[in-house]
């Protein structure tokens, strides 16, 4: 068996952001309604008690949680062995009750635990370098942007797969991808950078993001999206990579997780 944990949602009126174990694995800005399942194993790293935290936050240039915000979900197991997607469990769920209108609210939190099992262990968010509270966190996380950023634009597509290697081989062991699919992530990036992306620089309005209880970090926009941006200005479309770094025991540059 391969489970295949999925958060089964719907949200309206929100920015909310899920974390498994204290790790991002969906985010939204729902400006009108929204309903979809996502997958949660990238934040499942061995069996056992799982740790899952939503947080409700207002709409991007809002300073309230929006009065007509929701969100309500339920945890669902599959078996996605043998090319099958068989629907297994389902594992609880909640709903956020009215936004009480009484009292302004910057933000609306839940956190609860559900048991899950997978057949593998990953450890490499373990043995890291707590970040949270290093005084030079940013400008440490601008210069790990650049350098993937320069990386793309000078066209060393091979160091860039080396850059993602780590974050690319937890991907495809939590969502039981082969070589080909796991290759493919990275080949169509690939392809994307050589139609004409090119790195913008990050705002100033970036804000620095703690995960996996501050040992890893990541630099997002205000409305919750990453701060990677990638420009085609022949075709005025953008490209946004999500990247989150960590800091290996022994180095002093950050890489990507």
């Amino acid at each position: 068996m391969e489970p295949y944990y999925q958060i089964d949602f719907s949200a309206a009126h929100c920015q909310f952001e899920v974390r498994a174990n204290d790790i991002p694995v969906l985010h939204f800005e729902v400006v009108g309604q929204v309903g979809t399942m996502a997958p949660i194993n990238m934040g499942i790293f061995k069996s056992g008690k799982q740790a899952l935290s939503i947080k409700i936050l207002p709409i991007n240039e809002e300073q309230l949680v929006n009065k007509n915000a929701e969100f309500k979900y339920d945890i669902k197991l599959f078996d996605v062995s043998n090319n099958d997607f068989s629907f297994k469990q389902q594992l609880g769920g909640y709903q956020f009750p009215p936004v009480d209108t009484s009292k302004p609210h910057l933000e609306l939190n839940y956190e609860t635990t559900f048991m899950a099992e997978v057949p593998y262990v990953i450890t490499d968010h373990d043995n890291t370098t707590p970040l949270i509270h290093n005084p030079n966190i940013r400008p440490m996380l601008m210069a790990a942007y650049h350098q993937v950023g320069s990386v793309i634009d000078s066209g060393d597509y091979e160091r860039f797969r080396q850059m993602m290697a780590k974050r690319e081989s937890i991907m495809a062991t939590t969502m039981y991808l082969s070589k080909r699919e796991s290759d493919a992530r990275i080949n169509d990036l690939i392809n994307d950078f050589k139609e004409g992306f090119k790195y913008e620089a990050i705002g100033p309005d970036a804000k620095v993001h703690f995960y996996n209880n501050g040992k890893i970090a990541a630099l997002k926009k205000p409305n919750g999206e990453s701060a990677l941006v990638l420009l085609n200005k022949k075709t005025s479309e953008e490209l946004t990579i999500e990247l989150s770094f960590y800091l290996p025991p022994g180095k002093i540059e950050l890489e990507v997780i």
